[in-house]
């Protein structure tokens, strides 16, 4: 290669990355997370305005604004709960047993309450113990006391420790449409289905 050659290589290769430098949106968007596509259309009432790194039952690090784009129930729960929290995961099979959705239509989240116990390796142990379905549960975990906190704050979930282990919370479930905001809740404690959440989650998978 003769040195017009090389010359004429080398100024083709500036003027290529200057493009790139100058054109908006041509490098980012080649590079950009699913958590910044997902953010991208978020609108002002989205519960997607909160980030929420989360490590699932199989050791996915995620955040959970990745989900957007498909209806999703979000509920909190913590591993050791012997009452409230298994009447919960039944009502939640029993609402997919219902509907019988298309999967990757429907995504049902449940993150613990108790990050200082709750491991991927015993949310794991916990879905299987209670046969959900891993097209549609997923389990996870937040990292600290404090974004579990802030998570609970937005879902309308109130919760304390207590002396004995325990943790006293309430339940709700929330569905979420495809860009993260609020459209049905339930607190209901029953091992079924909440028939007005069905009705909803019907609404939004059409």
């Amino acid at each position: 290669m003769n040195r017009i050659e090389r010359l004429s290589r080398a100024l083709h290769g500036a003027l290529l990355s200057a493009i790139l430098f100058v054109v908006p949106g041509l490098v980012p968007w080649a590079q950009s997370s699913p958590v910044e596509l997902a953010r991208a259309s978020v609108p002002a009432d989205s519960l997607y305005g909160l980030p929420m790194p989360l490590t699932d039952a199989q050791g996915v690090r995620f955040d959970w604004r990745e989900m957007a784009g498909q209806p999703l129930l979000v509920t909190m729960f913590y591993g050791d709960c012997a009452s409230a929290c298994p009447v919960l995961m039944e009502s939640l099979q029993r609402t997919i047993a219902e509907l019988q959705p298309e999967e990757g239509g429907l995504k049902v989240l449940m993150v613990s309450l108790n990050p200082q116990h709750d491991t991927p390796a015993s949310l794991a142990h916990m879905s299987h113990m209670h046969q959900l379905d891993e097209r549609f549960f997923r389990l996870a975990v937040a990292a600290d006391d404090g974004q579990t906190r802030a998570l609970a704050a937005v879902l309308k979930i109130k919760y304390r420790a207590l002396d004995n282990g325990e943790i006293s919370h309430n339940t709700r479930v929330t569905l979420l449409n495809a860009q993260g905001q609020a459209i049905a809740s339930s607190t209901l404690l029953k091992p079924v289905a909440d028939q007005p959440l069905l009705s909803a989650i019907r609404q939004a998978l059409r």
